[in-house]
């Protein structure tokens, strides 16, 4: 069950954590969120990449409203997960122009090297993180699943939890996991088998991702031998959920304490 969010935690927090931009070298900048407490003490936290939707920006979760903020605020001041350092990068590259889909996907492809090359190592220079695999997770909606599900096939040597939100797998090309189900999940499964890791997908069944999706997580099923669903693997779909930050945000509160436990 994809619990709703309690209306309190929408709310401004008396322990609040704090938003920062970090600047990287001949890249977009990335928005950083640092937990309550973390300027006055010395515990280094884990760290979550969290990758916005198709025309985004590092800002798109971190909207004016601070509800997003207020919802992280209020899950670690009443323990529903440790202090973390949630990271929102961008994949669009400095002063892009282009539009739709297919630049998008562009982008995301092109994505991951500066991910793993540039942006971890200066997170963890720049901040007290745990410069482990098991310490790090990422997710992203839409276009950013995308990307999320591009680093479960590349990145396990640097993360070990991966949150896809609405969106499928395109190592097959655009909407494979509709397209070519079997196939993507095979490649996935080829990928990732004998390696430790947690994946939660979640999405909605008004989603227009979902008809993307849900044939490519119905065929990892027959691969049950790398994807425990229950343990190593979990799926969930809300009842009427669309394509819209307020599901994702929804999702990301049922989904982030279950990381790094």
């Amino acid at each position: 069950m994809i619990r709703p969010i309690p209306e309190e935690y929408l709310k401004e927090c008396a322990h609040g954590g704090r938003l920062e931009e970090l600047q990287i070298p001949d890249y977009s900048p990335a928005a950083v969120y640092l937990p309550f407490g973390y300027d006055d003490g010395d515990r280094p936290c884990s760290t979550f990449y969290l990758l916005h939707g198709g025309g985004g920006n590092p800002y798109s979760f971190f909207s004016e409203d601070g509800l997003f903020k207020n919802m992280l605020d209020h899950m670690i001041d009443k323990g529903d997960m440790d202090p973390l350092i949630v990271v929102a990068p961008t994949y669009y590259p400095p002063g892009y122009s282009g539009k739709g889909i297919a630049y998008s996907a562009e982008a995301v492809k092109d994505f991951g090297p500066i991910m793993m090359e540039k942006i971890i190592p200066l997170v963890d220079q720049s901040y007290r993180t745990v410069p482990e695999r098991r310490h790090r997770g990422i997710g992203g909606f839409s276009m950013g699943a995308v990307a999320t599900w591009y680093a479960l096939m590349a990145g396990l040597d640097l993360f070990h939890w991966f949150m896809p939100l609405s969106g499928d797998c395109w190592i097959c090309g655009e909407i494979g996991g509709n397209k070519h189900p079997r196939q993507t999940a095979g490649l996935i499964c080829d990928t990732v088998q004998g390696r430790e890791f947690y994946l939660h997908v979640l999405t909605g069944s008004e989603d227009i991702a979902f008809p993307n999706l849900d044939p490519q997580m119905q065929a990892m099923k027959e691969f049950r031998h790398v994807f425990v669903f229950g343990k190593n693997t979990h799926y969930s779909v809300l009842k009427g959920g669309v394509h819209d930050y307020p599901d994702i945000r929804r999702y990301i509160f049922n989904a982030l304490p279950e990381f790094f436990r």
